[in-house]
């Protein structure tokens, strides 16, 4: 398995987007935040896009900066008359669609780029063009994508305008007579990213197989009749998605439907929480798409991450969804299930190991008690926007009777046992924090409810915690006697008693 070590590792290593994850990110965009980009930035992508493959080396494209307030404004209002004028090509549901989309971003991009492409350029001495001189065009559209992929990778965003009048902008701009504008493009911090292209996303048009786009020679015209009629994405053997649960961390955890699984699949979307050596079991050749929600890269919300599942299964393939833990404990399953079934993507889960169950077994301890546990309870301490949730049962989490684990507790965790406490919980209570479970850097934390999230907040521990709370923690079964069950009952009992 070393030879996987390469490029689809190496980028979860240093942070680095894969090609893929940039090809899948290089989206039009039409919604960006006014930021400025600083001018040492746009020179470094221009000088990157600058080295482009062209026609005999021929670089025929010329670049215009548009930073004149007075002549956006010219372009713009170009615009508007052109996309009025083209709505008329449209009727009924159709219209109204076009009507609604937005189809530029001039409102808040702070980069405006015109691309000609000089017919009359001399370099290249004319290799390629007596035959195709429309390669020149080709040359500039390399420039333009190479360009696309540059800004991306460093977060920008771009939008390509095509509802242009090209005659009125070269007239705007003063330009040549023997430059041909190529695209208007605008550039700028994207306000939000996506996976998948805006006129897909809101129904203008779905892509279609890749298998309608790729022929071989001697099959071009039998292909090409039974294409004839709009290609569907039923033409193509529907594939399938599989949720897999990759457990707390230890690989040798995964389970054994999970392991064929991954060395089956041929796409596998996976979250930052899974441990790295996990991904060491997937197949050689499979695409791996990193769709973890780091704070850098917005790109990764769970409606794209949905699309991208859906998308890679009609084209056939076995998609494996990779998540921490089990799939059905916060992991927002039940929008990927949907997802899939509204699109009519055949679905499977593979259970994992939750990180309570790992963390429990590595410390042995149990977390139910004939006498003192006879509930177990699993709440998350986040809501969708990162705060505390409005509607924790507290009587439940105040109950001595239950065992609580709380999931994604960092941010509030001092708020939730405030809270809990408020509403009756004994703060006495053993409390153990354990973070990275499972994992050879696994920390664990021994306190009561009261102090527990002073204790975290001290060390600040990277990675996933998870945090238990109940009387079974005070106790352990004798199998289970171990240096850290003693270690439990020492540090309680040397805490002062309830008052």
């Amino acid at each position: 398995m070393t030879d996987r070590k390469t490029s689809d590792h190496n980028q979860q290593q240093d942070g680095r987007a894969s090609l893929e994850q940039l090809v899948r990110w290089r989206r039009d965009v039409r919604r960006f935040r006014p930021d400025p980009v600083p001018d040492e930035l746009i020179d470094r992508l221009l000088r990157l896009a600058d080295l482009a493959p062209s026609v005999g080396n021929s670089q025929p494209w010329r670049i215009v900066n548009v930073r004149s307030a007075e002549t956006r404004s010219t372009i713009i209002e170009n615009f508007q008359v052109a996309r009025d004028r083209s709505a008329e090509a449209y009727v009924g549901d159709q219209a109204d669609l076009y009507n609604r989309l937005k189809l530029s971003g001039f409102d808040a991009a702070p980069v405006h780029l015109a691309v000609f492409c000089d017919r009359s350029a001399l370099q290249g001495h004319g290799l390629g063009r007596q035959t195709m001189p429309e390669t020149l065009d080709h040359s500039c559209a390399c420039m333009v994508t190479v360009l696309w992929l540059a800004a991306r990778e460093a977060g920008l965003g771009l939008g390509w305008v095509s509802i242009i009048d090209p005659a009125e902008v070269s007239k705007a701009l003063d330009a040549p007579a023997d430059w041909k504008l190529v695209g208007y493009l605008l550039l700028g911090w994207p306000e939000e990213e996506h996976l998948d292209p805006e006129l897909q996303r809101y129904g203008w048009q779905p892509r279609t197989p890749f298998e309608t786009r790729y022929f071989e020679a001697g099959s071009i015209a039998e292909r090409a009749s039974v294409q004839a009629d709009e290609p569907k994405a039923s033409d193509v053997p529907m594939g399938t998605v599989t949720l897999v649960g990759a457990g707390p961390g230890d690989p040798e955890l995964l389970t054994l439907k999970a392991l064929k699984a991954l060395q089956s699949a041929d796409a596998v979307l996976f979250d930052d929480l899974v441990a790295k050596p996990i991904l060491e079991f997937v197949r050689p050749g499979a695409r791996m798409i990193d769709v973890g929600k780091r704070g850098y890269r917005t790109s990764c919300k769970q409606p794209d991450i949905n699309a991208t599942m859906v998308s890679l299964a009609r084209e056939g393939l076995k998609v494996v969804r990779l998540k921490s833990g089990d799939p059905l404990i916060f992991g927002r399953a039940g929008e990927e299930i949907e997802a899939c079934r509204s699109a009519g993507i055949p679905i499977s889960i593979v259970p994992g190991v939750t990180s309570a169950q790992g963390a429990a077994a590595s410390l042995k301890v149990s977390l139910t008690n004939r006498d003192h546990a006879r509930r177990l309870q699993f709440i998350t301490a986040h809501d969708r926007r990162g705060h505390l949730p409005e509607d924790i049962d507290w009587s439940a989490v105040a109950d001595s009777a239950a065992t609580t684990v709380i999931y994604m507790p960092k941010r509030t965790l001092a708020e939730l046992t405030d809270v809990a406490l408020v509403h009756g919980l004994d703060p006495n209570t053993p409390t153990i924090a354990v973070a990275n479970a499972t994992r050879p850097d696994e920390q664990v934390f021994i306190a009561t409810v009261a102090t527990i999230a002073a204790e975290l907040h001290a060390a600040h521990p990277d990675g996933p915690v998870l945090v238990m709370v109940g009387e079974a923690l005070r106790y352990a079964t004798v199998r289970d006697v171990s240096e850290q069950a003693d270690a439990i009952v020492a540090a309680v009992d040397a805490m002062p008693g309830q008052s």
